[in-house]
């Protein structure tokens, strides 16, 4: 009888151990933030020159100014800034390139806009292409489509801001205005602040022409050539392009 009673004991006590509901393995809660994904931008440009420094570029996303080297990668909100003696060439992956020189500074904007802020430049598309590209300044801008062209800022706005067509048609607009003054190779306008009268396009002479194109420091003192160098060797002043037939001198 004792045993029976023993043997019953342990049944039950068998039972009621597997009847116990077995709890779920718990998850530990946290409460860190899933950190973002950071998708880097693609650089646009490159520094392709460094012909004497000093050249910085400053970045978008730092006010820090870093020494510009060649193969340095740039990107749409940079600027490039050179001091003294400091000339660079920048050159963009859809075949836009310019060049500065001096206490020159220059930001990237969208869409092939170059604002030049201070000093002077010289902006080309290589020959070939058609790209829509704007360099602007506080007073005018100035759109080239496969051309060469020089802006200059003064250190005295006064004196004007020179637009002067290297190579091809450049179209300058007016800040404000709906005109648009044409530069064929050769010419150029001087843009005044809150001048009443419209600029007066100048066309150089044959001889201010070879002049200049031996002595600009953009143009003549850097160790590689200009990409549409050769076509401005053979342009004369009032032509548009090679294929156009030489202007009356």
């Amino acid at each position: 009888m004792k045993r029976f009673l023993l043997m019953t004991s342990v049944a039950i006590a068998l039972f009621s151990c597997e009847s116990q509901p077995t709890s779920a393995p718990t998850t530990p809660v946290t409460n860190a933030t899933p950190k973002p994904i950071v998708v880097q931008e693609q650089a646009i440009a490159k520094v392709s020159l460094v012909e004497e420094k000093p050249v910085s570029v400053i970045s978008k996303n730092d006010t820090k100014e870093t020494d510009a080297k060649v193969g340095m990668g740039l990107h749409v909100s940079d600027t490039v800034r050179t001091q003294g003696k400091g000339k660079t060439q920048i050159e963009f992956d859809n075949g836009v390139g310019f060049r500065i020189g001096g206490d020159s500074s220059v930001q990237i904007k969208p869409n092939n806009r170059l604002n030049l802020t201070e000093g002077r430049m010289i902006t080309w598309v290589k020959p070939g292409l058609k790209v829509p590209t704007e360099i602007s300044t506080t007073y005018a801008t100035a759109a080239i489509r496969g051309t060469t062209a020089f802006v200059e800022i003064p250190k005295d706005i006064n004196k004007g801001i020179r637009f002067f067509s290297w190579e091809g048609t450049v179209v300058v607009k007016l800040a404000n205005q709906s005109q648009e003054i044409i530069l064929l190779t050769g010419e150029e306008i001087i843009v005044k602040p809150n001048s009443k009268t419209p600029p007066v396009v100048r066309r150089m002479d044959l001889n201010q022409w070879k002049e200049i194109s031996k002595t600009s420091p953009l143009l003549r003192s850097f160790d590689s050539p200009l990409p549409t160098q050769t076509i401005i060797d053979k342009l004369v002043p009032g032509q548009a392009s090679l294929s156009q037939t030489l202007p009356n001198r």
